[in-house]
Formats: structure tokens, sequence, C-alpha cells
């Protein structure tokens, strides 16, 4: 861990800078890229070494967490004594406070003392807020190691006040994420939608669900249907739609859509159909593909058959649905 610059006070221009800052971050920024950037704006006016930040469940369970500056085997060693985690018990009880644990706090029990000791961490300034909706909790822990002057009153009102705001700026980052994914959207036939890591849904356009009841009819939410928590980082396709979950810094951005005609077909298919219906000949086709006139023929004859048309033009009009 580096050792952060001396604390100075935050005076209401710098408050105020701070937090337009996280609001536009929320617009402009990916969710791979929001928490990082935050925490190095925040870092600014509230010197720290390392932070962890994420969202758990009622019995400590995490649902999203997200390392700044911290070893990978952190979140490991802490499942190993979460139940002993005297600054969760302490947040857990005091809700919307930031709490300052120092030696003297850490030390109360010896398996959480021992974790923190073993990554460098003396000190920490812990937050949790409350997301009855969900019944889930964000929480953010700010740490300084041994070299490193305690945190003041000053800094910990500070923290408490920007957490509110943090949190804020977070939720609007996963809207702003899904419209910025809409506009580039390959087809308008997506619907969009943000998970944690355990499948809990936090946000999601107003088609996702009704796609979502085309392939399971009883599902309500907030979770992701079983089958779909259990491949994460996957694909997953189904009797009427398919699937797509890609990471980001600890959630899932969720595409689904509708099942397409043309999910009958080959990759090789697909694309010698899409560049046919635009206007390319056999033998543009075949050189871009490195094959042969004739096999741009039987492929568009296998293409023709799998999609029950059997002109250009109908293929075309197909793909102009589609996509």
């Amino acid at each position: 861990m580096s050792r952060p610059s001396g604390s100075t006070g935050v005076g209401p221009e710098a408050f105020s800078a701070l937090l337009l800052d996280l609001y536009r971050y929320a617009r402009e920024l990916t969710l791979a890229d929001f928490q990082r950037r935050v925490l190095e704006r925040l870092s600014e006016v509230l010197p720290f070494d390392a932070a962890w930040w994420g969202m758990s469940g009622p019995s400590r369970e995490l649902h999203s967490s997200y390392l700044f500056n911290m070893p990978a085997r952190f979140v490991e060693l802490w499942c190993s004594i979460r139940e002993q985690d005297l600054l969760a018990a302490e947040l857990e009880h005091r809700p919307g406070v930031t709490v300052f644990f120092g030696p003297r706090q850490i030390a109360q029990n010896a398996s959480f003392a021992r974790l923190l000791c073993d990554v460098g961490v003396r000190q920490t300034l812990g937050t949790l807020l409350m997301n009855p909706a969900l019944n889930l909790s964000t929480f953010l822990s700010l740490y300084r190691s041994r070299d490193t002057p305690p945190y003041t009153e000053a800094e910990r009102q500070l923290k408490q006040l920007v957490m509110p705001h943090l949190w804020a700026a977070w939720t609007s980052n996963w809207i702003a994420q899904l419209a910025s994914a809409r506009t580039h959207s390959f087809s308008s036939r997506v619907a969009l939608a943000v998970a944690d890591q355990m499948g809990t849904l936090h946000a999601a356009e107003p088609r996702f669900s009704e796609l979502i009841r085309s392939e399971w009819p009883d599902w309500q939410g907030p979770m992701l249907p079983d089958v779909l928590r259990k491949r994460l980082d996957d694909t997953y396709a189904g009797e009427a739609t398919i699937m797509r979950l890609l990471p980001a810094c600890g959630l899932y951005l969720v595409e689904v859509r509708a099942l397409s005609p043309l999910d009958r077909l080959t990759s090789r298919e697909l694309s010698i159909a899409e560049r046919f219906g635009h206007g390319e000949a056999y033998k543009q086709i075949a050189v871009a593909l490195h094959v042969s006139p004739a096999t741009v023929r039987a492929h568009l004859r296998a293409i023709y058959s799998k999609l029950g048309i059997s002109d250009k033009t109908e293929l075309a009009n197909l793909l102009s649905t589609q996509f």
C-alpha cells in the first residue's frame, strides 16, 4: 500500500466539485470504469490506501465486490471469518452512519484482526446503506495502513455525507449503461438489464421482463431464473429467447432477445446471408470468405431451406426486421 497525502479540510466548493464529478462519471463512464474512477476521485479529498466496495445480503453473502488496491485473496479470506467481522456487525446496527475502526476496535476479535493485519490494514472508515426494496446493503470501507495518520472526525463526517451521493451516482450509472448499450445495440429486439453476481436484478428495461416471461411464464423477479444464475459469464439459448451475461466490475449486463429464424443458421451461413441480402454478389462473397462461388451457392440453398424463403428479396426483408 502507498501512503496517502496528508488530510486537509474540504470546503463547500471542493465538496460541490466532488459531487458534480460523481454524477458526471455516472453519465459518462462504463460499469467497468465507474467504481475505480470514483474511488480515485474520492481519494483526492479523503486520502486512503485501499478500499472495498460492494453489496451484501442479510446473511452477509456478497452480491457484488470491488477491491481497490487490495489483494484478490482478501474476499476469500473475509468469507472464512465474516461472522467475526466486528465492523460489519457495527455497520448493520447503524446503517447510514460512517464508523471508524482503529487498532483498538480491530483487536477485539483475533480472526478479524489477523485478516486486516495480513493485508496491511490498520484503520478503516466503513459505511453501509440499506436498499429495502431488494433487502440488500451497499457498503464501502476505506482503509489506511499502519504508516498513515488516523482518520479525523471531519473525515468521518465527510464520508458519511458523500456516501448517499455515491450510491445514487452508482445506480444512475447502471441506467446510463443500459441507455448506452441500447444506443449501440445491433438489434432493436434486445432488452437489457443489470444484475449482480448473485443473479439479483438492479435495473432493467421494461421489455426485459416480458421476454424473460416468454421463456419462464411464472417468473416474478428480482432474481434471475435459476438456470441463468448458474451460467453467469455465459450465453443461454432457450426455446423462446437467447440471453448473454457480460461481466462488468462485479456486476453483469444482461442481454435478452427473442429467437429469430436466423438463429437456425450456422455462423458461416449467417455471414453469407447478411452479405448476399445486403447486395454482394456470389464472387464478392467468395473472395471475402476465401471459398468458391459454388460453395456460396450451396450455402444459400441451405439458407433458403432453413428460413422457408425462396429469393433474395425475402432474405433482405427478413434481415431488415431482425437486425
